[in-house]
């Protein structure tokens, strides 16, 4: 109760105006408060109560009252007070009855022309944000006019307008009243009980009217620090949804009028109309700027833009578009990790470049994209794992939403927005930025068709080259040389060697491009083993890389270590269907060689075939002829040897030894018939000889046929062998060969295999004699012996081919095959 006005006799003490009491106890404002009537108290005695208590400190003895009622409601009462000890007379009550009837209608007009007034007030107040709203003023604007429209209107002390957001906090959007509470552009989290939370909680109009005890929550600790005593606040509802809310405070005693929900309830409905119209708009304006944005960049796409000038752009219009965001376009690398090609925003530019490499695990949005293949978002980084996401807590990124770049049916790469807010992005934001990832897939795509187009050319132009040099007769060194100068342009790499590979674990450098050149030069041989590309592609046939050779081991790591090499590829060199050789890339740089390196070494290897195929053999068969040549000589020189130490002495003997017996026959010596006897005998010798000697330069049997031949050789053989040979005939040069074939072979399964059979067979198919000599054994034939390197010039002079391999399931296969015209 709040007394309102007073007057007692002369100097007598008297109830203060503008005191307030509560109703509790016995007293006449409360007995009347109770009642409803007029009531009376002939005695404070034994009264009790704040307003008795008063009442006996000011020596009243009595006290007569008698409610004042306004239009049917109980307003007040009107009490009089006496020190006397005689009671008050009976009629008292219908005395002041008549005075409460006066001041009940003068309340009553007082009221209606209060009423009037606040009516008034508010029309023009919401007229004058209805004004603002109409000329389209910026929110900012709006709120503030609305905060100081409802301070006025309502008499209280504070007005806050909350926007909600999705991260379950609040954003004040416009204030009046206290400097020190909330401020304007101030996030507050939501939760316990407060004017803000319960409004979001229920989407209906809220009242505290006991801050001091009953908020709790950050937003209602704050108030209460500010003096609020008590908050209405009044929900703000934009097309069906909940937006936020408008709530009015006050640091009086008195409780906010029960009227003010619903006079809050017409700001709020003007503040909805504010923000639909304005987002109304700026969706408008949004689609505009986009559709501007798409077309600028299409234009770039279209008009055949360098990439990196493209992919620069969609990131600033990305950013633009969104709204103070980072953007950053990232492409996936294929080996876990992924590098940033463009880059737009303060807080990425401080962490991140064009050409940064992170690594793709644990959980960013990059590395959800490129895992399930679709959009993803992060609204809070807080709790996210792996090296991205604690590099976004250092650049202080808070949220993130990502698409995936699609570009000739796979995954490109992703496209990236980042906020250093604790504001999750709008739902539509991944449709958003899907339409500018598009438009970069169509420009990589674009890009990547021109770059295959100049790469195959330049490709081409390097075979042509190659075959140029082949076709006008160089030398295999300087073909093989040419070939690793056009794959090190090709690939911009700083060192290519080509290797032929030998038995064993070795190989031969043919061809050398780059520094250190010395260190590998061409014709040198060297092991494989340990860790090396070399041996990777040996063992697998398929291209192979290395970053990093720090922990390799093996002679070609340490070769390569002393150059500086940080990272190899090689790529396989097949020639006639068989592993001929590889070619190997290699740089210095950190930077790892792009992902495709690998495929691109393969393919021009692949179209190397041929022009390796000839130079090589045109090496390779000017080595034959060589040894045809040396090996000739040395026949010569050995029938020539033989014949001196063999046939050529005995003959000398056996003349000596006629002359012996011619004297002996003149002169009638008994020893004329012995001596003749031995020239007989040595002559008989002289005859084995030459005859040996005859079979070892060519076979007798040979004459009969290849059939009979190979049957004779198997019949000296301590080894079961079968034979399938026809019994046509060849040319003579060719039954040669083959028979020389078929007999090395048996020999080096009889010296080395430890075979338990061996298989001869031989056929003719299109114009080719094919003979195979096939064991069971251990294997052991070395290639580069004598007797195989002697038939493999045989069979390479005649225009045939020599192939020794190690079967699967044991032993050893010797093939060959010679040209033949059936005669």
């Amino acid at each position: 109760m709040i007394a309102v006005a007073g007057w007692s006799r002369g100097d007598a003490a008297e109830l203060a105006v503008g005191a307030r009491f509560s109703l509790e106890g016995a007293s006449i404002a409360a007995l009347v408060h109770e009642a409803s009537r007029p009531v009376r108290v002939d005695s404070f005695a034994d009264a009790h109560g704040p307003i008795a208590e008063e009442a006996q400190q000011l020596r009243i003895r009595s006290s007569v009252g008698c409610p004042i009622v306004v239009e049917g409601r109980l307003w007040g009462v009107i009490a009089a007070s006496s020190k006397s000890a005689a009671p008050f007379p009976p009629d008292t009550e219908s005395q002041i009855a008549e005075f409460t009837e006066l001041v009940a209608t003068a309340i009553a007009n007082a009221e209606a022309q209060a009423r009037a007034n606040r009516l008034t007030s508010e029309q023009a107040a919401l007229r004058r944000v209805a004004t603002l709203v109409a000329r389209e003023a910026s929110h900012a604007e709006v709120f503030s006019a609305i905060a100081d429209e409802v301070g006025q209107l309502l008499g209280a002390e504070d007005v806050r307008i909350y926007r909600y957001e999705d991260d379950h906090s609040v954003v004040v959007v416009g204030a009046s009243g206290y400097d020190d509470f909330l401020p304007v552009g101030s996030r507050h989290p939501l939760g316990g009980t407060n004017s803000a939370s319960l409004v979001f909680r229920t989407g209906q109009a809220a009242r505290i009217d006991d801050y001091e005890t009953a908020a709790t929550g950050s937003i209602g600790d704050q108030a209460r620090s500010s003096g609020i005593r008590s908050i209405v606040a009044a929900p703000i509802l934009v097309e069906g949804r909940l937006w936020g809310a408008i709530a009015v405070g006050t640091g009086r005693l008195e409780r906010l009028p029960p009227e003010t929900e619903g006079r809050l309830g017409q700001f709020t409905e003007l503040a909805a109309t504010a923000i639909a119209n304005t987002e109304s708009h700026a969706r408008a304006d949004q689609l505009a700027d986009e559709q501007a944005a798409l077309r600028r960049v299409a234009t770039l796409v279209a008009e055949a833009s360098p990439l990196e000038d493209v992919f620069a752009k969609i990131a600033e219009e990305v950013a633009a578009a969104l709204g103070d965001v980072d953007c950053a376009l990232w492409r996936d690398e294929g080996d876990g990790t992924a590098s940033a090609v463009a880059v737009w925003g303060a807080s990425v530019v401080a962490g991140v470049r064009v050409g940064t490499r992170i690594a793709l695990d644990g959980e960013s949005v990059t590395a959800l994209v490129l895992r399930e293949g679709r959009p993803w978002r992060i609204d809070d980084y807080s709790g996210a794992t792996g090296t991205v996401a604690e590099r976004a807590r250092e650049i202080g990124i808070r949220s993130a939403v990502g698409c995936p770049i699609m570009a000739g049916g796979r995954i490109w790469g992703v496209m990236a927005v980042a906020s250093s807010v604790a504001l999750s992005f709008p739902p539509e934001t991944e449709s958003r930025i899907a339409q500018f990832s598009e438009l970069v897939a169509t420009a990589i795509a674009n890009i990547e068709a021109r770059a295959e187009v100049h790469r195959l050319a330049e490709e081409q132009a390097a075979l042509r080259r190659v075959a140029t040099l082949v076709a006008e007769g160089a030398g295999p060194a300087a073909v093989f040389d040419a070939a690793a100068a056009e794959m090190e342009r090709l690939l911009d790499a700083e060192q290519v060697s080509l290797g032929r590979y030998e038995p064993g674990d070795e190989i031969t450098m043919v061809a050398h491009r780059g520094p250190h050149t010395w260190r590998l030069p061409p014709g040198s041989r060297l092991s494989h083993e340990g860790e090396n590309v070399t041996a990777m592609v040996r063992q697998t046939e398929r291209p192979a890389r290395m970053e990093s050779f720090d922990d390799a081991t093996g002679p070609i790591a340490r070769i390569v270590r002393a150059m500086g090499v940080r990272s190899s590829v090689g790529a396989p060199i097949v020639v006639d269907g068989r592993l001929w050789g590889v070619v190997t890339a290699r740089w210095s740089a950190p930077d790892s060689p792009p992902a495709d390196t690998e495929d691109r070494m393969a393919q021009f290897a692949q179209l190397l075939d041929t022009a390796i195929a000839n130079a090589d053999s045109h090496d390779q068969l000017a080595a034959s002829r060589a040894r045809l040549l040396t090996e000739g000589d040395e026949a010569r020189r050995r029938v020539v040897r033989d014949l001196h130490d063999g046939a050529q002495r005995r003959l000398v003997n056996t003349i000596i030894t006629l002359k012996l017996v011619q004297r002996a026959l003149r002169e009638k010596d008994a020893q004329a018939d012995a001596l003749v006897g031995d020239a007989l005998a040595e002559a008989q010798k002289s005859n084995e000889e030459l005859r040996e000697l005859a079979h070892g330069i060519l076979p007798a049997v040979l004459s009969r046929g290849l059939r009979a031949a190979i049957d004779e050789v198997v019949m000296g053989r301590h080894l079961p062998v079968s034979v399938d040979v026809p019994a046509e005939r060849f040319p003579a040069e060719i039954e040669a060969s083959a028979y020389f074939v078929v007999a090395e072979a048996l020999t080096n399964v009889v010296k080395h295999a430890h075979a338990s059979r061996a298989d001869v067979t031989a056929s003719v198919q299109d114009g080719m004699l094919r003979v195979e000599v096939q064991d069971d054994g251990i294997g052991g034939a070395d290639p580069n012996g004598h007797g195989l390197v002697g038939i493999y010039d045989r069979v390479t002079a005649l225009g045939g081919r020599l192939k020794i391999e190690s079967l699967a399931s044991g032993g050893m296969l010797v093939t060959a095959t010679l040209p033949v015209s059936a005669s």
